[in-house]
């Protein structure tokens, strides 16, 4: 089963149908290419169209690649990695997203 993996803001509130493409961006688990660390507090998720980069509590990389993995690995069709407005994460080592459409989502 494909699935898809879910950034936003949150901005767009409760209709998905309002969002536009800095608030939020979902894209398929299969245009995934890699999962690096981009320095002691940032991964890098490359995929086939975009490149999103997380903000994570430093040196929790490994912790955050395993549960994406494991999310992945689920029964869900959408899994939400960031959810910066609901406080859903993947990992509670998240702190932030910044997407090739928004120049950064951060908590406040």
């Amino acid at each position: 089963m494909e699935k898809f993996l879910l950034f936003t803001d949150g901005g767009g509130g409760s209709d998905p149908l309002n969002w536009s493409q800095d608030e939020a961006i979902l894209l398929s688990s299969k245009d995934l290419i890699s999962i690096k660390p981009h320095n002691l507090r940032s991964l890098e998720l490359t995929f086939t169209s975009t490149t999103v980069m997380l903000t994570i509590k430093n040196g929790m990389h490994a912790a955050v690649m395993k549960s994406i993995a494991t999310a992945m690995s689920g029964t869900q069709t959408v899994v939400t990695i960031a959810n910066l407005e609901t406080g859903v994460f993947v990992n509670e080592a998240i702190e932030g997203v910044n997407d090739a459409f928004e120049n950064s989502i951060r908590l406040a």
